[in-house]
């Protein structure tokens, strides 16, 4: 038996089989369920991100590397320079580029300033990796499940 529940905090559980798992709440699970009850298949888990990371812009790979380059030399330049790309055009997850361009000079600033407890330089190498990692994938298809249709030799 496949179900889904929510308790009162609004967390979500999943219950396969019998068996209960509690769900985190940054993740979407797609279950499909087979022929049987008990042959469920979870097909695809994907993460939720928050506001700041769905500001990062989708930039052309070399102004990728070197605004991570620029981060890891000095906390917060290469996000700071990353803020500017959101006006120039390049594409991020949030609708309005006025939007995306204030939260990453934010996260820019803030980067600068935690540097002193080194949380900011960790924080602004994180944040280089994920420029190049979002700008590698852009040129990438989106991932479409396919279902294949499992063969018996026993019928």
């Amino acid at each position: 038996m496949t179900g889904m529940s929510a308790d009162s905090e609004g967390r979500a559980s999943l219950t396969v089989s019998g068996e209960q798992r509690r769900l985190s709440g940054h993740k979407n699970v797609h279950i499909a369920a087979g022929y049987a009850e008990d042959r469920s298949e979870v097909l695809e888990v994907t993460e939720k991100h928050g506001t700041m990371y769905n500001a990062i812009p989708c930039m052309p790979l070399p102004i990728a590397i070197l605004c991570c380059i620029f981060n890891i030399a000095i906390p917060g330049l290469g996000t700071f320079v990353s803020s500017w790309t959101c006006l120039c055009g390049c594409k991020t997850r949030l609708a309005a580029p006025a939007k995306a361009f204030g939260i990453n000079l934010l996260s820019a600033f803030l980067q600068m300033i935690s540097f002193v407890i080194i949380v900011g330089w960790v924080w602004s190498i994180i944040w280089g990796m994920n420029f190049v990692q979002i700008a590698m994938s852009a040129g990438e298809p989106q991932k479409i499940p396919y279902y294949v249709r499992r063969q018996s030799s026993v019928e």
